[in-house]
């Protein structure tokens, strides 16, 4: 029977492509329409995830069916398949997927109230019933016939072994030993208290502010058991899940098979044999990055975001959601807790949420002690003397390091001290980056390749110079300066995927003396062992951008390498290097006083609007002709303008990307939605104009950039 939700087979042209239902109303079209060709053997995608695109699409002012493809199981978005009379996905089931069997045993013991209701359902089938059908029709959970085998209630088998589970994470959680369960703390408790109240009201949200070490895994943990007692399913988000191999390796030690693994590296068949595992109720626990939280996890009852502060949060293309606000509104809807972790918060976040707060490590070690080095003071080259002095040490006591520079490659540029001449992309107007290995000019925005010329292709002269420093030339400098460390580099060249950077991990973690480099990777969520010094070079770096978010991310990421530091009672230092040392940010961030930093950007922020104080829309023109697309941009603000109601920002000049000039604008309002509708009106009134010059318009509701 077709039901919202259902798949079903639709010709479209010569092709037959998959649907979903949406609505069983009368149709609202009055030209003749083409029946479905059948209904797809696929599972059906929920109703509430039907109304979660939905809201995606009108929040974010994208398309609905883009919007519609985050909820569909894998292969839905594909060409779909002809079987017998009926229509298949074309992504294959699990390769051996998993089929859980329960049957009814006779025994003496009746059980819970709650199991006695599933062996009625289970024995008015016959006594024997698919886990996934018995879960639906008795509305419980795999945890509940998990305990009802242990009683000796039921038998619980596999018809069939799968063998596609996840490689990837298997490789991560590989990377380093996960912990046991520990005895929390007094300000873990709390916090623990705090969250399962939310968990059995089955409503609220807070954040988890907790000082890098301080045991916040844990709470999460804790909180994950408390709603599965309480037979509801967790989702726990994370920036990158190439980045988090503790986190994976937790959860899964302590929480067992019930874990799901959800992100962009499965093939086309793990995800399948995941979405399966989530859909059916087997796995009560999904891991995963942004897209997780359009998993189908069943019976919703807390949802974990881990390091909240970070960008990677925001979908960068259509849809450009952001994962925590998604993460929010589903939880609403489904009567699930929310609980926003983080050592270094959005000041949104903190100026909204109720917090519980965990403001000392786990094991009672006071933070390291950081040195705050002005570069003006310094000779040429990435390494100060203090730093220099530090990694020696290191090295002498067979001891580890971390040393972040958030930015790749060996040089920044190549410059000609005769004439000024800079090489820089064709088609992106940025300098291109020297890399090695080979050497060669890359361009970061569009990736165009070109060897390092010799002499200025402007005035000849051989005087090319190169300018800057990237990972790669950090490396080097670190080789000439302390060779005694193993050096092991973290960067999108060495990263690749899960796997690999489970690798760069272990071979950091290997014995002997060794640092850790690279870009903001090395930042991210690792809690690693024999750390006695991290270290950042050239940290007020980001304070060059023109974004209200630079000081924020700046201070962020010193805090985050700060806290790698002396994780498990280690003699440790952390050494910070700046060119304006005095800068709030980076002395803030030195000294490490979160609150009265969040406290002043928040005021900060006031007077212009910004959030927490409001919201912004950004709207990007891209074209081939720049009078063109700078006529579109300056029409559009006038029209904006004329209506008055919203602070118009802009256009201003964005380098070329791939050959097509850009302009941007920003508009803020006190509400998203009214500044998205006047945006669209807007467009609509210039819409000619638009068309005329073949520009092209993206809407970014909460942009992360501006």
């Amino acid at each position: 029977m077709v039901a919202p939700g259902a798949l079903v087979a639709c010709p479209l042209g010569r092709r037959v492509v998959a649907g979903v239902v949406l609505s069983l109303d009368p149709p609202t079209y009055d030209g003749a329409l083409v029946p479905i060709a059948g209904l797809i053997d696929a599972p059906s995608v929920p109703v509430e995830l039907i109304d979660l695109a939905g809201w995606v699409a009108r929040y974010y002012r994208a398309p609905a069916g883009a919007a519609l493809r985050l909820v569909l199981p894998p292969g839905a978005d594909g060409a779909i398949r002809k079987v017998g009379s009926g229509y298949a996905l074309s992504a294959p089931p699990g390769t051996g997927a998993e089929v859980w069997i329960a049957r009814a045993l006779d025994s003496d013991q009746e059980g819970t109230a709650r199991q006695r209701e599933v062996l009625v359902a289970l024995r008015a089938a016959g006594g024997e019933l698919a886990a996934a059908v018995l879960l639906e029709r008795a509305q419980t959970t795999m945890d509940t016939l998990r305990r009802m085998r242990e009683r000796g209630l039921i038998a619980l088998e596999k018809e069939r072994r799968a063998t596609a589970d996840d490689p990837m994470s298997a490789a991560m959680t590989a990377a380093i030993p996960s912990r046991e369960s520990i005895a929390l703390t007094p300000e873990q408790e709390g916090a623990l208290d705090a969250i399962r109240a939310d968990v059995e009201a089955g409503t609220g949200g807070r954040l988890l502010f907790g000082v890098t070490g301080s045991g916040k895994t844990e709470v999460y943990i804790r909180a994950i058991e408390a709603a599965r007692r309480r037979g509801r399913a967790s989702l726990v988000l994370v920036p990158e899940i190439a980045l988090t191999p503790q986190m994976l390796g937790r959860l899964r030690a302590r929480l067992g098979d019930g874990v799901a693994i959800w992100h962009s590296g499965l093939t086309l068949s793990q995800r399948r044999a995941q979405y399966d595992r989530v859909a059916s109720g087997e796995a009560d626990v999904v891991v995963g990055a942004r897209s997780a939280v359009f998993a189908p996890v069943r019976r919703l009852g807390l949802v974990v975001v881990d390091e909240e502060h970070d960008p990677s949060y925001k979908q960068d293309a259509t849809p450009r959601y952001d994962a925590r606000q998604v993460a929010w509104r589903r939880a609403q809807a489904g009567g699930a807790a929310v609980v926003l972790g983080s050592a270094t918060p959005r000041p949104e976040t903190w100026a909204r949420l109720p917090r519980v707060e965990l403001r000392e490590r786990a094991d009672g070690t006071p933070a390291p002690p950081v040195t705050l080095v002005d570069m003006r003071t310094q000779g040429p080259g990435p390494l100060s003397r203090p730093l220099i002095r530090a990694l020696r040490d290191v090295g002498e006591r067979g001891a580890k390091a971390i040393v972040m520079l958030n930015r790749r490659g060996i040089a920044l540029m190549a410059l000609c001290r005769s004439c000024g001449w800079v090489a820089r992309c064709d088609d992106c107007d940025v300098p291109m980056v020297i890399h090695s290995d080979p050497d060669r000019l890359e361009c970061h925005h569009c990736g165009l390749e070109r060897s390092v010329p010799s002499t200025c292709p402007s005035c000849g002269a051989v005087d090319v110079a190169r300018q800057g420093f990237g990972t790669k030339g950090l490396e080097r400098a670190i080789a000439r300066a302390a060779p005694a460390l193993r050096r092991v580099r973290l960067d999108a060249e060495t990263s690749g995927g899960g796997a690999r950077v489970a690798d760069v991990l272990r071979a950091f973690a290997a014995p002997g003396p060794a640092v850790l480099l690279g870009t903001q990777m090395v930042a991210k969520g690792h809690d690693l062992p024999d750390v006695a010094l991290a270290a950042v070079v050239e940290a007020d770096a980001g304070l060059a951008r023109a974004d209200f978010r630079s000081e924020e991310r700046t201070f962020g990421l010193i805090v985050q390498v700060r806290g790698r530091a002396g994780r498990r009672g280690e003699d440790a230092s952390v050494v910070v290097q700046a060119w304006e040392p005095a800068a709030r940010a980076v002395r803030m961030a030195a000294e490490g006083d979160v609150e009265a930093f969040l406290e002043g950007e928040i005021e900060r922020r006031r007077e212009h609007g910004y959030p927490p104080w409001g919201h912004l829309v950004r709207v990007v023109l891209d074209g081939g002709e720049g009078e063109g697309v700078g006529a579109a941009a300056r029409a559009l603000a006038g029209s904006l303008r004329d209506d008055g109601q919203f602070d118009v920002r802009g256009p201003a000049r964005l380098h070329r990307l791939r050959g097509r000039h850009r302009r941007s604008l920003v508009v803020a309002g006190a509400r998203a939605g009214p500044v998205a509708d006047a945006i669209e009106a807007g467009l609509a009134r210039v819409q000619d104009r638009l068309s005329a010059s073949g520009v092209r318009v993206t809407i970014d509701v909460d942009p992360q950039e501006t």
